[in-house]
């Protein structure tokens, strides 16, 4: 987590409430790639804008050994590289299925806690009414249950376009910014876990070498 300075400004009400999940809502994680996940089926391709994307990896989110949900990133071409899914310029999406019940702004609160923690100061606070749009979207949603599916579209034409169970949460979100500030929130600098972010590049760590050998 990141710590805050006592030089900033005083946050609006919900941001608040997002700092204070921080110390609620710290699961670890552990993954696996693969198109089949925990029961949840993941196809190897989706299509958005009309253009084919690819599942580039997933994983599961756990806290402590209670599995939350699996996550899986599609996107025109594969790339174990964070910085090449960010610099892409065709459609993207982040696709998550819930394995157990889950409050929404749980959710909510990994994904702004997140942005903050991968964001600087300055583009954070440009990022906020965006972020707020995100949150309102968000808190219309029922309580999320198992098998919920939520999709966050990276769409060049539209913006960030966010669906639960394939039906919009509400209207496109044109700041060209933000999937890329979500995407960090698994592929930043800082993410909510290296493994799942390992996972979601398809990326293997080489294995540990024996000290006595």
């Amino acid at each position: 987590m990141r710590s805050h300075s006592s030089s900033r400004q005083p946050w609006p009400n919900w941001l608040a409430a997002v700092a204070a999940g921080v110390l609620i809502v710290a699961p670890t994680v552990c993954s696996a790639q693969s198109a089949e996940l925990a029961g949840v089926h993941y196809p190897t391709t989706q299509k958005l804008d009309g253009q084919e994307m690819v599942l580039n990896g997933s994983g599961i989110s756990y806290r402590a050994v209670a599995k939350l949900y699996t996550v899986a990133l599609y996107v025109p071409r594969k790339s174990n590289k964070a910085s090449a899914i960010m610099g892409e310029a065709g459609p993207r999406q982040l696709r998550i299925v819930m394995l157990q019940a889950m409050r929404v702004d749980e959710l909510n609160r990994v994904i702004n806690t997140g942005i903050e923690a991968n964001s600087s100061r300055d583009e954070f606070f440009t990022l906020v009414p965006a972020i707020q749009k995100m949150s309102d979207q968000f808190g219309l949603l029922p309580r999320l249950t198992k098998g919920s599916v939520i999709t966050i579209d990276g769409s060049p034409k539209q913006g960030t376009m966010l669906a639960l169970n394939g039906n919009p949460m509400g209207p496109a979100i044109e700041d060209p910014r933000l999937f890329n500030a979500i995407l960090r929130v698994w592929l930043g600098d800082k993410p909510n876990s290296e493994v799942l972010k390992d996972a979601l590049l398809s990326y293997t760590p080489p294995p540990v070498l024996n000290a006595l050998d």
